[in-house]
């Protein structure tokens, strides 16, 4: 991310692919593939990473790799080391538009990266490919989207820099369509061959060796006895209760009870015993392609299951049945689109839909949306949302008709409610960055995710902690960047954070023989990055309803909350700026310091 924010502060159009300086070494989790450019979405400096994708990478013995200038059509990257030659590139061109309309029985992002590794991989001796969807050409939310190759076939095991629209900077900027890189042997790194070392460092610190500790601590993401579930699906689901977002968020507006309710007969009943039935009992566990014992990726077939993408294009979509979920998010991620991103985005538009502030015909949409949770039938109700939710997505790329739709959700809805009234922009979720940069938040009801950052989107903020006031939760949303900072500057799973942020410093000054004070050095990162952020304050209601409804959980056990439902109770709007402007405060408090 260092060498990544020198080239963006130059050229807005290149993008770097980088490895941290544990790649290579027999950590689990250390092989994450950093991606850095301008977000199409976002308007401003992003970074999205790559499970696994990195270990591939050693075989080209480079940190990163720099892309610039343009192809003048769409093209194949190809980037190879062997013994004899060294490392050479091939550009080559192709009718990427022909491949994403099928290959073999594939569409979109998997067509184009079968069709990569059928046509290149012999040159390789192993290889690894990246690929775009159709949403990099017609949208500004396109993924990079990767899956590891095994036994000479490409897995459905698809890890994604999905978030930022770094796929379409790839394709509308650059010209490139896919990336097959990858060599004949791996290129060692002598700094980080002893696990003799990196175990005594582990044990330092934790009194465990190093997959002892590591296993410990994600629990979560491979099983966890406490919810007899497992990965953030399986957790997040089995404890979100009240907390759960659902038929865009209107759920924010009701009782506790009702949501609780809701995710009783909803979730634990059907949605998460399909999953647990189907992915953790008969344990269909893999990794993200790297030599990892974390088997976090939780499957059922060909479908790879996580929290955000079937929360977006799940619950929060009116879609509660595992079978339409599969459908509605194999779809997007067949586009390359941000699974999240386009998940609030169709739920958006489904809630216009159902409040009648513009009629299906307008669009040339042939249904209207099943979102009315107490009269709800779980199977065919969600699956009649999810076919709906492939309609809309073609709408939103493809169709002339849904040309409005096209610059993603934040200009949409301001160009909607012109013509079709307020409630339209009442109605949409997200952050807004200047003049027309949007992000869609990750799907957790905190303050934290909603604040005025410079990378939103991502975890480079608060969450998930106790009440604070706004002032405080400013503070901290600092502190947490900066040390999500070593996971992504350093290429390593977020997943394993817990002894990441504890152990980092020491093995990267204990294997390389430095004296780097990490903490400092991703501060200043920090403070680079938010140097020209503009955030702007919360542009719809339902956002604003949402606050006041967290505030409203949290009145129940702390004055504090108490004091701020009151004011958002007496003044909505006031009260939201007067807490957002706190957060932000607190923010530059943190980032002056």
């Amino acid at each position: 991310m260092d060498y990544g924010l020198k080239v963006y502060e130059k050229d807005k159009n290149a993008i770097v692919l980088g490895q941290g300086l544990l790649a290579g070494s027999p950590i689990p989790g250390t092989h994450r593939m950093i991606i850095t450019g301008h977000s199409p979405q976002w308007n401003y400096f992003y970074d999205s990473t790559m499970g696994g994708a990195t270990y591939v990478m050693l075989r080209l013995g480079v940190n990163y790799i720099h892309l610039k200038g343009k192809r003048t059509e769409p093209s194949i990257l190809k980037i190879n080391r062997t013994k004899e030659k060294g490392i050479f590139i091939e550009f080559v061109p192709l009718n990427v538009d022909k491949i994403w309309k099928g290959y073999k029985d594939e569409t979109g992002y998997y067509a184009l990266q079968q069709y990569v590794f059928d046509t290149y991989h012999e040159e390789f001796g192993a290889c690894r490919i990246l690929a775009t969807g159709p949403a990099a050409k017609y949208s500004p939310s396109g993924g990079i989207g990767s899956a590891p190759i095994e036994h000479n076939e490409v897995t459905h095991v698809d890890s994604w820099a999905g978030r930022g629209g770094l796929g379409s900077q790839l394709f509308k900027q650059l010209g490139i369509a896919a990336i097959i890189y990858g060599g004949e042997s791996f290129i060692r790194n002598e700094h980080l061959t002893s696990r003799e070392k990196i175990d005594e460092i582990f044990f330092k610190q934790f009194g465990k060796k190093m997959i002892a500790e590591d296993m410990l601590v994600t629990t979560k993401y491979h099983y966890d006895e406490k919810f007899h579930s497992g990965g953030t699906l399986g957790v997040n689901f089995t404890k979100l209760k009240g907390e759960l977002f659902s038929f865009n968020y209107r759920s924010v507006n009701w009782t506790e009870e009702k949501r609780v309710a809701i995710h009783k007969k909803f979730i634990l009943d059907h949605y998460i015993r399909q999953f647990n039935e189907e992915t953790i009992i008969p344990k269909q566990f893999k990794n993200c392609g790297e030599p990892c014992p974390v088997m976090c990726k939780k499957m059922n077939g060909k479908y790879k299951k996580d929290y955000e993408p079937y929360e977006a294009l799940g619950p929060n979509a009116g879609i509660f049945d595992q079978r339409a979920a599969e459908l509605a998010n194999h779809y997007a991620d067949s586009l390359g689109i941000d699974a999240i991103q386009i998940g609030i985005f169709v739920s958006w538009i489904m809630e216009c839909l159902h409040e009648h502030i513009f009629s299906k015909e307008d669009f040339g949409l042939r249904t209207e949306p099943k979102f009315d949770p107490d009269n709800f039938h779980i199977v065919t109700d969600s699956m009649h949302n999810a076919k709906l939710a492939v309609e809309i997505m073609n709408l939103i790329l493809y169709d002339e008709k849904g040309e409005v739709f096209r610059k993603g959700i934040r200009h949409a809805a301001k160009e909607i409610a012109k013509k079709y009234g307020s409630g339209a922009q009442d109605l949409a979720v997200y952050n807004a960055q200047g003049e027309d940069g949007y992000m869609i938040a990750n799907q957790y009801w905190s303050p934290g995710m909603y604040s005025p950052m410079p990378l939103m989107g991502k975890y480079a903020t608060s969450y998930g902690l106790p009440y604070m006031e706004p002032r405080e939760i400013g503070r901290k949303n600092v502190e947490r960047m900066i040390l999500e900072l070593y996971s992504d500057n350093g290429g390593l799973c977020r997943f394993h954070r817990k002894w990441i942020e504890e152990v980092y410093p020491e093995l990267i000054n204990g294997l390389y023989d430095e004296h780097i004070d990490i903490y400092a050095h991703h501060k200043k990162l920090a403070q680079k990055i938010n140097w020209n952020n503009k955030p702007v304050f919360w542009e719809s209601k339902r956002l604003l309803e949402l606050m006041k409804s967290y505030l409203q959980r949290e009145a129940q056990e702390h004055e504090g909350a108490r004091k701020w439902l009151k004011k958002f109770e007496n003044d909505l709007e006031k009260a939201a700026k007067e807490y957002w402007q706190e957060i932000l405060i607190g923010q530059n408090e943190a980032f002056s310091n």
